[in-house]
């Protein structure tokens, strides 16, 4: 990248950041909606701090200059990888594909659990404080302990009908969506093109839930596989359940549909997301199994995702249009 675009990337970072502060103004001013509100304010509250943290570190850019081949390598490298080749931070040797972390066939696990222990050492002792390259590496590491978060908190307003906010006027609105728009331009360029559109998110749904529990896989599938897998498959059954819900069944607590198609809409970008790590795992192959030897892993994976991404899209279409049928 030429120093015009890397000091254009710097702008569009400042920019972001302003931007997203001018929400999260409106955000705190405006009436907290239960508990839920208060998680959900909390939890973007921390999204802005591991933003400014990352885009504090990536300011001056790779440390060095950075090959064809690791451009290249980086495409398809795991976030943390290509984070330590931006910011030089070493990394421990072993840790990627680390066996005593179960099936986890690409270091998800072992990235975050690394990283936990970096935080927890370094808010013990103060006199081992870590550097803001250190630091900026282990958040991105437990992306998916976030992204599970606020999976969590998608399907609670989906199944409980309370939403967190108050209806957010226009420019609150367009003031959120230019700054996560502006971030990861401005990430991209001062990166040197490393740190590529949509990587984030890619990283936090294929690692998702990676740091809690123990690591270890108890049913002979990738941890971080199965994980991402359960989380589309819960969020199209909790879209799937709240259109039922308010066309027909009435069950659930009432939402407007404003409230409903917004829950709707980022449920289902959590599961195009979800789909765009997917394709970058290897796939396992289990060959058949149960009492008949009959069910193929394969076929029953794409038959559990397309059962519910049917009745996902049914719901979805109940829910978004206007108006609801008698009870």
């Amino acid at each position: 990248m030429t120093t015009a675009a890397r000091w254009t990337g710097r702008l569009f970072v400042v920019l972001s950041l302003l931007l997203w502060l001018g929400w999260l103004a409106w955000r705190i001013a405006s009436p907290v909606l239960g508990l839920l509100g208060v998680v959900v304010l909390l939890a973007e509250l921390a999204a802005i701090v591991v933003a400014a943290v990352l885009s504090t570190a990536l300011w001056r850019g790779p440390t060095r200059v950075v090959t064809n081949a690791e451009r290249t390598a980086a495409r398809d490298a795991a976030l943390p990888s290509t984070i330590a080749v931006v910011l030089g931070v070493d990394t421990p040797a072993g840790v990627v594909g680390a066996s005593s972390n179960g099936n986890d066939d690409a270091g998800e696990v072992a990235w975050a659990r690394h990283a936990l222990r970096s935080l927890h050492s370094s808010l013990r002792r103060r006199s081992d404080r870590m550097g803001l390259g250190a630091l900026a590496w282990s958040l991105v590491a437990v992306e998916g302990m976030r992204r599970l978060v606020s999976v969590g908190l998608v399907i609670a307003v989906l199944l409980s009908g309370s939403f967190p906010t108050a209806e957010p006027p226009p420019a609150a609105l367009v003031a959120l969506v230019a700054s996560q728009l502006l971030l990861t331009l401005g990430h991209f360029l001062v990166s040197d093109g490393l740190v590529r559109p949509g990587s984030r998110l890619r990283w936090s749904m294929a690692s998702i839930g990676a740091g809690f529990g123990d690591g270890v896989s108890r049913t002979g599938l990738p941890i971080r596989w199965t994980a991402t897998l359960a989380t589309m498959v819960s969020l199209n059954l909790a879209v799937s359940l709240r259109g039922v819900s308010d066309r027909w069944t009435h069950g659930l607590g009432a939402m407007t549909h404003e409230q409903r198609v917004t829950s709707m809409l980022v449920a289902a970008w959590m599961v195009g997301w979800g789909l765009a790590a997917l394709r970058t795992m290897p796939q396992p192959q289990l060959g058949y199994y149960g009492a008949t030897r009959r069910l193929e892993e394969t076929s029953t994976r794409r038959l559990a995702l397309g059962a519910t991404f049917t009745v996902a899209a049914v719901g979805m279409v109940a829910g978004m249009l206007p108006g609801g049928l008698p009870t």
